[in-house]
């Protein structure tokens, strides 16, 4: 009995080598490193752009540092799947960059900095930092809705010509129209007046509202001239535009109220 519990004993001890040779063998070690891959941060030093007016600066750092390699920028825009390259830049010495863009088109984009590999050393993706862009746009050239007794075109004030403009067509009438924005513009800008065409003596009103809160109301007389007068009407599904223009006794007909080259500050 104890010859038996002898041998079982050194046979494990015989053994026990090779087991942990082969348990050493099998497992991963612990010090094996797993490839690296550049880490890329960005930021934007906007959240809201105008179109043709406006750039969008992207800011980073890249780890660990690749001084004189380059990183490159890419966006996309609304839903589109596809990323689009649209600049590169250096990196300096302390690992940052700085990545400039100036948006032509308006619409929700997403911004990435992309360091590609090198040195053995894996691609790199900055998180998506999101750009809302806006363009201004002549509300004249929009689809109009339901429209009374107002007309587009050019017309003249201050012995200045306003091209793309709306003004009413018969003084002592009540004029309207309205435009669907769809929630898609933040901004009004317009000039309100008389043209130089009314009489003296003429009068007039515009009232601008939007889904039925009134944004703007000007009180009108021939001289009096309201310039590049900007609203807010951010979250507008509807807007309207209320007209008169009175003309005086002497010349009954000599009265027209504009609201010259009015545009709108819209996303898609």
């Amino acid at each position: 009995m104890n010859r038996t519990i002898t041998w079982a004993a050194t046979a494990a001890l015989a053994l026990s080598p090779l087991a942990l040779a082969a348990s050493s063998t099998a497992a991963p070690s612990v010090h094996a490193k797993a490839a690296k891959t550049y880490s890329v941060t960005a930021k934007v030093n906007t959240d809201v752009a105008i179109a043709k007016e406006d750039t969008v600066k992207v800011k980073g750092r890249v780890t660990p540092k690749a001084k004189g390699q380059k990183v490159i920028l890419q966006q996309r825009v609304g839903n589109k799947k596809k990323w689009t390259v649209t600049g590169s830049a250096k990196i300096k010495k302390n690992g940052t960059y700085k990545l400039t863009d100036k948006p032509t088109t308006p619409g929700s984009r997403e911004y990435r900095v992309l360091k590609p590999g090198s040195n053995g050393i894996k691609k790199g993706f900055s998180k998506p930092v999101q750009v809302e862009v806006y363009r201004w746009e002549n509300l004249a050239y929009r689809t109009a809705g339901p429209n009374t007794n107002i007309t587009p075109g050019g017309v003249n004030i201050g012995a200045q010509f306003y091209g793309a403009s709306l003004f009413t067509s018969t003084a002592n009438t009540a004029s309207t129209i309205e435009y669907t924005l769809g929630r898609k513009c933040i901004q009004l800008r317009a000039t309100y007046a008389l043209t130089d065409e009314s009489a003296t003596g003429a009068t007039g009103a515009v009232t601008v509202s939007a889904d039925g809160t009134v944004v703007a109301n000007k009180a009108l007389a021939v001289g009096t001239i309201f310039a590049d007068e900007t609203v807010d009407i951010t979250d507008a599904f509807r807007l309207k535009i209320d007209a008169t223009a009175t003309a005086p006794a002497t010349a009954p007909t000599a009265a027209t109220a504009a609201v010259a080259t009015p545009e709108v500050l819209c996303t898609r």
